[in-house]
C-alpha cells in the first residue's frame, strides 16, 4: 500500500515541472529510536518561496518513506513500515553554491516489533527540530546533509539529493 503512494506521489510530481521552484529528491535517513538503529529511504516534494534578491528562502517540504533495514535487539526485530514528515526550512543560500537551513518537522514513524511469530506495531505523530547542509552541484542538481531529533529521543540523520524543476 505504502509503496503505491510513494509511485502515485512520483506520478503527481511530473506535472508540475512546468512550474518554477519546485523539487523533487531522494535520499537515506538512519533513525535511531531507543538504542535501535533503522534505515529507511524516502522520497520529497518540495517548493521554494523566495524574494527576487534575496538569499533567505522559505521551503515546505513533504517527504515520504519506508524501512531498507532493520534492527534485532534481543531477538525482537524491529523494522520501519513508514516515515511520513512535514518540514518548512528557512534557509540561506550562499553565492558559492552552498546552503544552510534549520526546520521545524512534524513526522510520523510507523514501526513495527516482531518476537517469535508475534508482531505489534506502533506509530506516533511528533514534533522536531533540525539542521542541515547543501551544496547545488548545478542549477538544477543539489546534494545535502541534515541531522533531526523528535520528541521522544530519535534522531535521524539523513543524506539525500534533490532536483529542482
Amino acid at each position: 500500500m505504502f509503496k503505491k503512494s510513494l509511485i502515485a506521489l512520483s506520478l503527481l510530481v511530473l506535472p508540475l515541472t512546468v512550474s518554477a521552484n519546485w523539487s523533487a529528491g531522494a535520499g537515506y535517513a538512519d533513525l535511531s529510536p531507543e538504542n535501535l538503529s533503522l534505515g529507511a529511504i524516502y522520497g520529497a516534494v518540495a517548493y521554494e518561496f523566495v524574494e527576487e534578491g534575496s538569499k533567505f528562502s522559505l521551503i515546505p517540504e513533504l517527504r515520504l518513506g519506508t524501512g531498507i533495514s532493520d534492527d534485532k535487539n534481543h531477538s525482537i526485530k524491529v523494522e520501519v513500515e513508514r516515515f511520513m514528515a512535514l518540514s518548512v526550512r528557512g534557509q540561506y543560500n550562499d553565492d558559492n553554491g552552498f546552503y544552510v537551513y534549520v526546520m521545524p518537522s512534524y513526522a510520523n514513524l510507523d514501526l513495527r516489533a516482531s518476537f517469535r511469530g508475534t508482531s505489534v506495531s506502533d506509530d506516533e505523530w511528533e514534533f522536531g527540530f533540525g539542521a542541515g547542509v547543501g551544496k547545488k552541484l548545478n542549477e538544477k542538481v543539489s546534494v545535502e546533509a541534515s541531522f533531526e531529533r523528535y520528541d521522544t529521543d530519535v534522531d535521524m540523520i539523513t543524506v539525500g539529493f534533490k532536483y529542482a524543476f
